[in-house]
């Protein structure tokens, strides 16, 4: 009897154990069937986002290999899915951006570093290039490290920066045009201030102590009247000088009515007709004083060199561009010998080409001359 009661004691105690463990066991199954079911439902929400987003997305082993591509990626670059599986994303990247997945894969792949990014440029099925911000961060899939990666077009954004770059080049280039032709003027100045209160003041001087020397015979007196009408036409010629080095009237009335002054004192031979339109309200200062030396230049060259009767000047200031036509009907020159027609139009050319300007010549043997300028508003 005794031995009975111990076996159904200990009968009892294993179906208590058993029961225990079939609990135990329901408990981890179900937990294991949850966590599948959770694991189900994160593939299947990482596949949708991994599909759906509006971004480009694709997964790359450590040789850079795609593995896997959405649908976005495939419109962004062209390429349909078949294209791009099994391809290295250097097939696609532009040559001057392969080391920098060629970094990716060594940073990624060869250090602790779980993620990257950088921005880098592809090359589409068209052949034309795209800007995309690439993020790759390292994940694992079965004890392997695959690099998931996001890839945005950035390309109106790099637009942007290379047209802010160009921008702050084209105000750089404006300001050294500015400096260099108002630091010209100012030389100019500084020498026709020297010529007209130094040396003019000073041939003036020695014109009156001539007129105070006493002369005793006719021979000295003709001699002497002879000397004073010498200082007298190096007075005119110096303050000539002076004022083509600093003409008042541009600074103070503007290029139109410099340009007409210009016209009205060397009309002689030549006549000069001229037409200036949009020059109101006034151009930049250092544009201003560009175009009248150029004009000054050409005009000069017309009267002493072209054998001209007629010329004409046509000025005509757009929105964005200045126009300048400079004609005569002198006799021209062959354009063969262009470079032999002496420092003028050099100096004109390299100044057209300073402002970011273009500069034609259309001549011939007894055809007379034109000359065009074109030159931004803002050098460029």
């Amino acid at each position: 009897m005794t031995n009975l009661t111990e076996e159904n004691k200990v009968l009892k105690e294993e179906l208590e154990r058993l029961k225990l463990q079939i609990e135990q066991t329901a408990i981890y199954q179900a937990e294991k069937d949850q966590f599948h079911l959770e694991y189900e439902k994160s593939q299947h929400r990482f596949r949708t986002i991994f599909e759906e987003s509006s971004v480009g997305k694709k997964i790359i082993d450590d040789q850079l290999k795609i593995i896997k591509v959405n649908k976005s990626l495939t419109r962004i670059i062209g390429y349909n899915q078949e294209e791009l599986i099994g391809k290295r994303i250097t097939d696609f990247a532009h040559p001057d951006h392969a080391r920098q997945w060629k970094a990716l894969q060594k940073e990624l792949w060869t250090t602790e570093l779980t993620s990257f990014n950088f921005d880098s440029c592809l090359i589409k099925k068209d052949g034309s290039a795209i800007w995309l911000h690439v993020t790759t961060i390292i994940i694992e899939d079965n004890g392997n490290r695959l690099g998931y990666t996001i890839l945005e077009d950035i390309s109106e954004r790099k637009e942007l920066e290379r047209i802010q770059v160009l921008v702050r080049e084209q105000e750089q280039r404006q300001q050294i045009a500015e400096t260099v032709l108002n630091t010209q003027e100012e030389e100019r100045r500084r020498v026709a201030e020297r010529l007209h209160n130094g040396l003019g003041q000073l041939l003036y001087g020695v014109k009156l102590s001539l007129n105070r020397v006493e002369v005793n015979t006719d021979n000295n007196r003709e001699a002497i009247k002879y000397t004073e009408q010498l200082i007298t036409d190096c007075i005119v010629e110096c303050r000539g000088i002076s004022h083509d080095l600093m003409p008042a009237m541009l600074a103070e009335d503007g290029l139109k009515e410099a340009v007409v002054d210009i016209c009205r004192q060397l009309t002689g031979t030549v006549k000069f007709e001229y037409r200036l339109l949009g020059l109101k309200p006034r151009l930049p200062e250092f544009l201003e004083v560009a175009i009248y030396r150029m004009i000054q230049e050409l005009l000069m060259n017309i009267v002493k060199h072209a054998d001209a009767t007629l010329a004409s000047i046509h000025i005509l200031a757009g929105e964005k561009l200045v126009n300048i036509t400079v004609k005569d009907n002198g006799k021209g020159f062959n354009q063969a010998r262009l470079e032999n027609n002496g420092i003028g139009l050099h100096t004109i050319r390299t100044k057209t080409e300073f402002l970011s300007g273009k500069l034609n010549i259309t001549s011939a043997e007894g055809q007379g001359t034109t000359i065009t300028i074109t030159i931004p508003k803002r050098v460029d």
